[in-house]
């Protein structure tokens, strides 16, 4: 019986360790997909994540010009730690107003809400400074 908990104990030791590893993989992902896509010489990005407790959770990476035009988008959606992110260009050329008309409410859509708002607060900030 002693033998069964050991392996229990080594097994759920082993879990826990791949688990830690491919987290720190997507992490990595996450990091170099940011720099990748702030490496802009101007312009805004916004970054939105839409959590789920079931089901599937979204994360909207969003760049715009300086004048607020969608330049650059990418996703990651899934339940895993193997979900990567993925080129997204059907709001490339938008406007950030003409994009917040075309969202709904799924979780994907409410990941690029967030985004843009912090792509507007970057945007009100930087026009408070010029004042």
């Amino acid at each position: 019986m002693a033998s069964v908990w050991g392996w229990v104990i080594a097994v759920f030791v082993g879990v826990w360790l791949l688990q830690f590893l491919l987290t720190k993989i997507q992490m990595k992902n996450y990091q170099e997909t940011l720099r990748k896509l702030s490496s802009r010489p101007s312009g805004y990005l916004g970054v939105g994540i839409q959590k789920q407790k079931l089901g599937i959770g979204a994360i909207a990476i969003l760049v715009t010009d300086t004048e607020g035009i969608v330049v650059e988008s990418q996703v990651m959606k899934g339940v895993t730690v193997f979900s990567r992110f993925q080129a997204f260009d059907q709001f490339n050329g938008l406007s950030i107003t003409e994009l917040k008309d075309q969202l709904e409410d799924d979780s994907l859509d409410i990941a690029f809400k967030m985004a843009i708002e912090k792509v507007e607060a970057q945007m009100e900030k930087k026009t408070n400074l010029a004042f």
